[in-house]
């Protein structure tokens, strides 16, 4: 089974790398052949299936009596929505705001929607998904609903009460619920891949769809990435919406579930063995590496991985055979873990930097909100 289990995971990465290199970004340095001829003709046929549905959607689109902030983006993979999610929360919580997520729940078992309680007999994440329970854990203040229909979501936070706004985790395609307020993230790196819809191209819809959105925040900026010609792109397209320049940036390193968030110079030149399952895990371990951490070994797995023994004791006796003092994991991938093995890793939190855009998206939200 091990061999099998192996090879699939090999067979996974292979076919992720093939696939993000396909969806890279046109021109460059690097000349690229393009998606083939097929996967162009069924990105045309997926194109018109999502305007078609998207029409039928506005038709049924709920108003709730409460403001919506909606968070979504333009295509798959990791932009950060959900510690956008998180900051947005603790910022309406700063102007006194009651907010409740609202989360569709990715990647669970569990069907039912519901209230993510503080505990549960059964593993929280496989019920309701990785991120919510992240959310949930992150915002214990913030009550975070699961469920596909969002609307629905909405109405039980609003019955339960205390609740005076809503955030609409992953909203930008949910057009089912009326939203007072659409941010849509842009990542950097890479914003709209090399231009096609799926499964020609990453992008959900197309880059003229953002026309529906009230603000743009371009994630991962900084460093290496500048963010000065997406925003000047974007004003000529967009000339009244807003762009506004983000990071992501680890936070510190928490020690097991509930331990203290140690600064990350306290672990300058530490020994680790990471481990993740998310969108982007090499991104991740560059992180790690940035702030002095010395990565000897890295352990990547498809994005919402559910880990078993096998993976788990690999991971644990690699870290012991190279004397690392540190096994660490994102905090994503840390509600995936048996409570036992929680005690042991260490969680990288991330946080997200506006930097010198910080005041003006403040007070571009307050205004909005009035």
């Amino acid at each position: 089974m091990k061999i099998v289990s192996d090879f699939r995971a090999e067979l996974y990465k292979k076919a992720s790398r093939r696939l993000r290199e396909a969806w890279g970004p046109v021109g460059g340095a690097v000349r690229r052949a393009g998606p083939p001829a097929i996967l162009k003709a069924v990105s045309l046929f997926y194109e018109k299936g999502v305007r078609k549905d998207q029409a039928g959607l506005r038709k049924r689109r709920v108003k709730l009596p409460v403001p919506v902030i909606s968070i979504g983006n333009l295509s798959v993979g990791g932009t950060g929505k959900t510690p956008l999610t998180i900051w947005m929360c603790r910022f309406l919580l700063e102007l006194g705001f009651h907010p409740a997520v609202l989360t569709r729940g990715y990647g669970r078992r569990g069907k039912s929607p519901g209230l993510i309680p503080s505990s549960c007999d059964e593993p929280l994440a496989e019920l309701f998904g990785d991120e919510p329970v992240m959310m949930a854990e992150r915002l214990p203040a913030t009550p975070v609903w699961v469920g596909a229909d969002r609307a629905a979501s909405g109405e039980a936070a609003l019955e339960a009460g205390s609740v005076d706004v809503l955030v609409l985790d992953d909203g930008f395609q949910h057009l089912a619920l009326d939203r007072d307020l659409d941010i849509v993230l842009l990542d950097c790196r890479n914003p709209f891949g090399n231009g096609f819809v799926l499964p020609a191209g990453p992008l959900r819809e197309p880059p003229s769809h953002l026309q529906r959105a009230d603000v743009f925040v371009l994630t991962h900026a900084g460093g290496e990435v500048d963010s000065a010609s997406l925003k000047n792109n974007l004003q000529n397209l967009f000339p009244t919406t807003p762009a506004f320049a983000c990071n992501h940036r680890l936070q510190g390193i928490r020690l097991g579930r509930g331990g203290p968030l140690l600064p990350l110079g306290h672990l300058f030149g530490r020994k680790a063995v990471a481990f993740a399952g998310i969108a982007a895990p090499e991104s991740f371990f560059d992180d790690l590496r940035k702030e002095g951490i010395e990565v000897c070994r890295s352990f990547d797995f498809p994005d919402h991985h559910r880990y078993t023994s096998e993976d788990l004791r690999q991971i644990v006796s690699c870290a012991s055979r190279l004397t690392a003092g540190l096994i660490v994991t994102t905090a994503k991938d840390f509600t995936r873990l048996p409570p036992f093995l929680q005690e042991l890793v260490a969680v990288a939190e991330m946080g997200i930097d506006f930097g010198p855009d910080g005041d003006d998206f403040r007070r571009f939200l307050e205004f909005r909100l009035k």
